[in-house]
């Protein structure tokens, strides 16, 4: 998790190492070159011109003037070192130094765009990093959609089995375009794993839902989005036809595939942390410790509740005879059978091996005992319709009345479970001695 909340700050730091160098600058760099190259080559001329009016003078200037003056010689090499400069040096120069101009302004604007792009990436990563849920994240997209483009866009992420992919983000303002795509693997941007761009839904490698919309011929731009190493989901964006999103859009969009994709891969990765440290491995129900949390929050809040304990009759014996897998079979059985019986807000836990509990709030024990009585109903008619090794379930129950602590209450349901044992199994024994025989 701390290496994909590392992986977006990357982006920047990466771009802000020194020695990191844009195409841009190697043009200013060679415009640079171009200049002096061209000073030098004025310095050649200018040396050529002094040579050359050294001949002329000391070959005819006697002739001309009778006399080789300073004045007359230094005129000469200013002319001839006029000429040569111009011709050698003066237009190519002032071509460079357009040139250069030109690399500096492209440089700059290089500079501005890429700052632009940091600063959206900083902001795409400070939302996301304060999202705390996949509902939260997949808002963060839906923004981020009309901060990068107003055009018709959506996010399809892949469910838990990551066999379809269903809308979970929209531009709020233009709406999603309503791909028809079903599993990621149906869409070549998630299949190739890489951003897709489609100029036409009329051209002959145009992605096949692009065809036959509603709207008419468009455009698309496809992003890949990417969860805990595994093409998950994509960004789609319609434009015109002939028109597709351009390359600003395009790094916008990229940014935020990869920024959502690292934050739902922490979130989830989180939730799956937080589900294996609450629940048991094999029933899936609360494990011990989160039973007993949640019994210190109900006795803070000063919350009434009624408890049933619950043991498999002959456990020991099923694993012996059937082996320890039709054991694992008819635990798992029994957990499905108590979820189901339970209502809404109960609470149900493997409490160890094949011992259960189940927490009532708001009800005392007697109100609660119907639910037990079903529980017990619903295991019998399983047993008889073969979905389940043949077995019963002794079940003791207290409630909060009597006792203050969580932990006396639970000791008192185990009492009366271990007094439904010796009574013969297969029965409800409540704290108060008054007990029910299962039918």
């Amino acid at each position: 998790i701390q290496e994909e909340e590392h992986k977006g700050a990357d982006i920047v730091d990466d771009q802000q190492r020194p020695g990191w160098k844009t195409a841009d600058t190697d043009v200013l760099d060679d415009s640079i070159l171009n200049l002096v190259r061209q000073m030098v080559i004025a310095m050649l001329g200018m040396f050529a011109a002094f040579v050359l009016a050294e001949l002329i003078a000391d070959r005819w200037m006697d002739e001309w003037t009778g006399a080789g003056s300073f004045v007359t010689r230094g005129l000469l090499f200013a002319l001839l070192g006029s000429i040569s400069i111009y011709l050698t040096s003066a237009r190519p120069i002032r071509a460079a130094i357009f040139a250069q101009q030109a690399a500096i302004d492209a440089h700059e604007a290089a500079i501005q765009a890429q700052s632009e792009d940091h600063r959206l990436v900083g902001r795409l990563q400070a939302a996301f990093d304060m999202a705390e849920t996949d509902a939260e994240a997949f808002g963060v997209v839906a923004q981020a959609f009309d901060v990068v483009g107003d055009l018709p866009s959506e996010m399809l992420l892949a469910d838990s089995s990551r066999a379809h992919l269903r809308q979970v983000a929209v531009a709020p303002v233009s709406g999603g375009p309503g791909c028809g795509v079903e599993t990621p693997w149906s869409c070549p941007a998630v299949r190739r794993s890489r951003t897709m761009s489609f100029e036409s839904s009329e051209d002959l490698d145009a992605c096949p839902r692009l065809r036959d919309r509603p709207g008419g011929a468009c455009s698309a731009l496809c992003v890949p989005v990417t969860v805990l190493g595994t093409p998950m989901g994509v960004l789609h964006v319609l434009g015109e036809n002939g028109s597709p999103p351009g390359n600003d859009q395009r790094l916008g969009l990229e940014a935020t595939a990869e920024q959502a994709g690292m934050r739902i891969g922490i979130l989830r990765a989180m939730a799956s942390s937080q589900l294996q440290a609450t629940t048991d491995p094999l029933t899936g129900l609360l494990n011990r410790r989160s039973l007993e949390e949640e019994l210190t929050r109900m006795r803070t809040d000063g919350e009434d509740y009624a408890v049933a304990f619950l043991d498999l009759d002959h456990f020991k014996q099923i694993n012996d005879t059937f082996g320890h897998e039709t054991g694992d079979r008819a635990l798992r059985s029994f957990a499905r059978l108590l979820r189901r019986a339970v209502r809404d807000g109960d609470l149900v836990c493997r409490y160890g091996g094949e011992e259960f509990v189940a927490i009532f709030p708001g009800v005392a024990a007697s109100a609660a005992q119907p639910i037990v009585e079903r529980l017990a109903l619903d295991l019998s008619e399983a047993v008889k319709a073969g979905d389940v090794p043949p077995f019963t379930v002794s079940v003791g129950m207290s409630d909060s009345a009597l006792a203050s602590e969580f932990t006396e209450v639970i000791r008192q349901a185990d009492e009366a479970m271990f007094r439904a044992k010796q009574e013969g199994r297969d029965r409800i024994v409540m704290t108060d001695a008054v007990s029910a025989v299962m039918n």
